[in-house]
């Protein structure tokens, strides 16, 4: 049995009334960030990071970035082609979403603001 070394943070700010935002959005985010950032060799980390104020959601998800061998198909990138099509359908010029890898490799980001 392997012992894996993964560092999860988690930050949570959230107002007295929270917003209801459409389901599966920010799951999806959080699905990619341990389906693709957990290593079983090599130290891994997650930041999940939620915000609230009177304008916006905030969600910033980072990630320790482990590219997979080319034999390994499990990360087709449908979550986040879906990701993009709900927000386009459910918040159409409302959010603002960013997403990718670090300029050093390391480390695979997901910024999205939702404004209401």
């Amino acid at each position: 049995r392997k012992i894996m070394k993964v560092c999860i943070l988690t930050h949570l700010l959230r107002p007295d009334s929270p917003t209801e935002i459409a389901p599966l959005i920010f799951i999806s985010l959080i699905e990619n960030a341990f389906k693709h950032g957990i290593s079983p060799t090599e130290p891994s980390h997650i930041r999940i990071y939620f915000s609230e104020n009177v304008h916006e959601v905030r969600c910033e998800i980072t990630n320790s970035y482990h590219p997979k061998s080319e034999a390994d198909k499990s990360g087709s990138g449908i979550g986040l082609e879906q990701v993009g099509k709900r927000l386009e359908l459910t918040y159409p010029g409302r959010y603002e979403w960013k997403h990718g890898i670090s300029e050093d490799g390391k480390e695979y980001k997901s910024v999205l603001i939702i404004n209401y």
